[in-house]
């Protein structure tokens, strides 16, 4: 079974600023909201928008990118410095709570023998992200964007996905709450798909929606339920 990440397992981040602004705080920095966007809009300008150019880049990107950025609010401590100090902090947990029935769904599930996987549209901070939340031994397989070169509802990436998991897409099912990037995606790859409709605001749709991961064992062990691949 393969799930989305962000707003899946966990509360999305939501804005950069606070974390910037933590770090900054932390450092003896001082910054404001509108500093962050003038300097993230200058080297979106020369750079690219993170979003367009960190596909297929190799580890390291996230760095190279954010010391971008860092070097245009022009801090008094070294660029190096804030950018150990941001990455240390956007993988913390407390920027990435699990929602309050994730690991009793994630243990259920494991404990009846399904394989559990990530695929998220993240970057090489994922990994990462997973150690700090004590999850790095839970899933079989993560993969993610940057790495994979595309994003879901891309077809490649959950073909990446499903060959690291030795998986048939017939024997697999997506869980996720995004519509079209995991619902979409993955049937269009050949996956079953579940839709999180967190917000209870399903269109009409085929196939299992469920209000929060604790609908998904009762799913499972429902006749004709989703494959557990």
């Amino acid at each position: 079974m393969f799930f989305d990440f962000s707003g899946t397992l966990v509360h999305p981040l939501g804005y950069r600023f606070p974390v910037y602004r933590e770090v900054f705080d932390h450092l003896g920095l001082t910054l404001e909201r509108p500093e962050l966007e003038r300097a993230e809009r200058a080297v979106a300008e020369s750079a690219g928008e993170f979003t367009s150019v960190y596909l297929a880049q190799p580890a390291g990107f996230w760095n190279q990118y954010e010391a971008r950025v860092v070097e245009e609010l022009e801090p008094s401590e070294p660029t190096a410095v804030v950018v150990k100090a941001l990455r240390d902090a956007l993988v913390s947990p407390r920027y990435h709570p699990p929602f309050p029935e994730t690991e009793q769904a994630l243990a259920a599930l494991a404990s009846r023998g399904v394989r559990l996987h990530i695929v998220s549209n993240y970057t090489e901070l994922l990994p990462e992200i997973l150690g700090q939340l004590g999850w790095s031994e839970r899933f079989a397989t993560v993969t993610y964007s940057q790495e994979a070169g595309a994003e879901k509802p891309a077809r490649e990436i959950f073909e990446l996905a499903l060959r690291r998991a030795r998986s048939k897409p017939e024997a697999a099912t997506m869980v996720g709450d995004s519509w079209e990037a995991d619902v979409e995606g993955a049937r269009a790859a050949g996956l079953e798909a579940v839709w999180i409709d967190r917000g209870g605001e399903a269109p009409e749709h085929p196939g299992p929606r469920v209000r929060d991961l604790s609908g998904i064992l009762p799913l499972l062990l429902a006749p004709g339920g989703a494959p557990q691949g």
